[in-house]
């Protein structure tokens, strides 16, 4: 997955673009306040010997390209999930230094939330990033998110340090940094050490969460709501099409045998 950011340097703070991995068309990072990633991927990590995690990457919601566009990312990410049998969590990321929480954010996590259905409510967890500066805690955002969480459709979602996690990525921004040359001072080094060190030990227990008894796998059978039932109809509806497509196909090319045959 490829990585840019913009960093002033120097005494005259002079900009560099910073990247890192092979260019990706389905990350876009030419276009700032559009969501990076364009259609959800999956990615598998190995966690060790006996147990894979499949991380689903999806677009972004609040996209300059305005409200077309995050309906349509909407509908690309609840199309995508149909396919899946399960979900162990619904990770929901945050920063922790909004003063307002945008319409956008709250109307399409309720719909998430409506097309999951109530028991979603055991999957959610909340991820915020960029914490170093709110002391690697949900900051401003908290209470914000409270209020949102009390006027969902869906009662009773947790949220608490049990299912909350906080993380920063300037420690890896800066090993990217320094790939590309550019200096640090001391001063500099030991911020983003100790950054790294809190993200590991948090990475760390999402890890333990992900693969405790705490979670357990929300099957597609348990989503219970309208918008979901509409998708599996138009899931069959597109199987019923193909096999009927193939079905025609063979009986054109068995009749065109035929015809062969006897001729």
């Amino acid at each position: 997955m490829p990585v840019s950011f913009m960093m002033t340097v120097g005494h005259h703070f002079e900009e560099k673009i910073v990247t890192f991995g092979d260019e990706d068309s389905n990350e876009d990072h030419h276009h700032p306040g559009q969501s990076v990633t364009q259609h959800c991927r999956s990615y598998i990590f190995p966690i060790g010997t006996r147990t894979k995690i499949r991380f689903i990457d999806t677009p972004g919601m609040g996209d300059t390209r305005g409200l077309i566009q995050d309906d349509i990312n909407m509908q690309h990410i609840l199309s995508f999930i149909t396919n899946l049998s399960h979900l162990n969590a619904i990770c929901i990321l945050l920063k922790p230094n909004e003063s307002r929480l945008n319409i956008v954010l709250r109307s399409y996590f309720d719909r998430l939330l409506k097309f999951l259905g109530e028991n979603a409510r055991h999957n959610i967890i909340f991820c915020f990033t960029n914490t170093r500066a709110t002391f690697f805690a949900p900051g401003d955002t908290a209470p914000l998110l409270k209020k949102m969480i009390l006027s969902c459709p869906i009662k009773d979602i947790p949220f608490d340090k049990s299912n909350t996690f906080c993380f920063d990525s300037e420690s890896f921004r800066y090993l990217v940094a320094v790939r590309s040359g550019i200096e640090f001072d001391q001063y500099q080094k030991n911020e983003y050490q100790q950054s790294w060190t809190i993200s590991v030990t948090e990475s760390d227990r999402l890890l333990q969460y992900f693969c405790g008894s705490t979670l357990k796998p929300y099957l597609q059978n348990e989503w219970r709501s309208v918008e979901h039932a509409q998708f599996r109809i138009i899931k069959l509806h597109k199987y019923e099409f193909a096999a009927q497509v193939d079905a025609d196909n063979e009986y054109s090319l068995k009749a065109r045998y035929r015809t062969g045959h006897r001729s």
